[in-house]
């Protein structure tokens, strides 16, 4: 992550969770637990930890151990504020200042976008990573993304997010080369209706990082069809399914 990107995700942790509502934490750890074979005995690193939202659900989940990693302060000065049992440090993920092979689990969520480094990043993961451990990516494919509501209304910045996630073939040479046995994508369609007013705050305040981009033309465009639609269907939510990859390496 460049030091832009830091600056600009400590200028928004105060309000950054607000961005996060009607995310199911809960459902997302059971799944991280699940799938990675996760306990009270394990040891997990959110890479990207942001607030802290992830860590505490799955340190609640799980039982385990949470070691949090983010290269903004602001973002872990208010995942302290959730929780003192969260072990937290400032680092990125290309150069993680950890030991070789003591991670049962490298968890992060909507955070392989912003990484500069991709493949070194899965190389770091591979080495702090146990034999049998896993890393489990929460991340939204290609195809996800062009089935995605937001673009509806903000088409202009979907071929900048097509650019920056990686696609499941990515993700699986990367982590082939840093050394895993296997890369699995698993997707959900999840329904999920948020209030047209909290849609336009999250454009507005950019509290989701894909509408940094925009442009004034593009955003006030948006918010308009926005609030057409609030307007013509008195206050009804919008639509917004939650479109999910986990991407599961095994090593």
């Amino acid at each position: 992550m460049s030091d832009k990107s830091s600056k600009e995700f400590s200028r928004v942790s105060t309000s950054y969770d607000k961005g996060r509502e009607g995310e199911n934490f809960e459902f997302w750890a059971e799944e991280a637990k699940r799938l990675a074979s996760l306990d009270e005995n394990s040891l997990i690193l959110d890479l990207g930890c942001g607030t802290g939202l992830y860590s505490q659900s799955l340190m609640k989940e799980t039982g385990a151990t949470i070691c949090g990693l983010d290269p903004a302060v602001g973002m872990l000065g208010k995942a302290h504020e959730k929780s003192s049992d969260l072990l937290l440090f400032n680092a990125v993920g290309e150069y993680l200042p950890l030991r070789d092979g003591v991670f049962d689990c490298v968890f992060s969520s909507q955070v392989w976008h912003h990484i500069t480094d991709k493949q070194g990043t899965a190389n770091e993961c591979g080495r702090v990573m146990k034999i049998g451990g896993s890393v489990v990516i929460r991340t939204i494919s290609h195809e996800q993304l062009r089935e995605k509501i937001v673009f509806k209304y903000f088409p202009e910045i979907m071929e900048n997010q097509l650019r920056v996630y990686p696609s499941n073939e990515e993700f699986k040479e990367y982590f082939k080369k840093a050394g895993f046995t296997s890369t699995i994508p698993y997707a959900y369609h999840m329904e999920r209706f948020q209030p047209v007013k909290l849609f336009i705050e999250v454009a507005e305040k950019k509290l989701w990082s894909m509408f940094r981009p925009i442009t004034q033309k593009g955003m006030e465009s948006g918010v308009k069809a926005l609030r057409k639609y609030h307007q013509e269907t008195n206050g009804k939510p919008l639509r917004n399914d939650e479109l999910i990859t986990l991407v599961v390496s095994n090593k």
